[in-house]
């Protein structure tokens, strides 16, 4: 009898044994599982803020595309990629400020970003487009010539570009 209690003792202490290794298994495994689902989350995030990204990119080179065409030809037709741009700059600016809304520092430098868009738009564009509409289809365009040789709105694109890159 007393053989028939170690033998089962030892039995149990082995099943016990092996139960509790695979407890420690599947609570390894579950959390390792866990942590994966929560890495492929950000993963997911961050795909979602670079596609965002290039399109608020895509988005400001549509307005300069329109702007430059207008310029060339002015024909009215040509600054609705200009303002469909800008239209478009705008809202995905907004949207993608509130899927960073848990960053601070890429909130505030997707505001410097629609900054310098704007100071673009204000200091540069603007002005063109007026002066663009005042020369009308007119022989000469000295005047135009003379600014679009100043290239003042390459140092905010290029302030834009490297803005959107720090972002990225």
């Amino acid at each position: 009898m007393f053989d028939d209690l170690r033998f089962k003792t030892k039995l149990l202490s082995g099943y016990s044994l092996i139960l509790g290794l695979m407890l420690c298994i599947t609570a390894v495994v579950f959390f390792s599982v866990r942590s994966l689902t929560d890495n492929f989350t950000w993963v997911d995030h961050t795909h979602n803020v670079l596609g965002e990204a290039s399109r608020i990119e895509a988005a400001a080179v549509d307005m300069e595309t329109g702007m430059r065409g207008y310029l060339l030809a002015g024909k009215r037709d040509f600054l609705a990629p200009y303002n469909n741009g800008g239209t478009t700059f705008n809202t995905l600016v907004q949207n993608l400020s509130s899927t960073v809304s848990d960053n601070p520092a890429q909130v505030a430098l997707l505001h410097e970003i629609s900054a310098t868009i704007g100071q673009w738009k204000s200091n540069v564009t603007e002005p063109m487009i007026a002066l663009r509409t005042d020369i009308g289809d007119a022989k000469s365009m000295n005047d135009m010539a003379d600014i679009i040789k100043q290239a003042k709105g390459k140092q905010y694109f290029d302030k834009f570009r490297s803005q959107l890159a720090t972002f990225i």
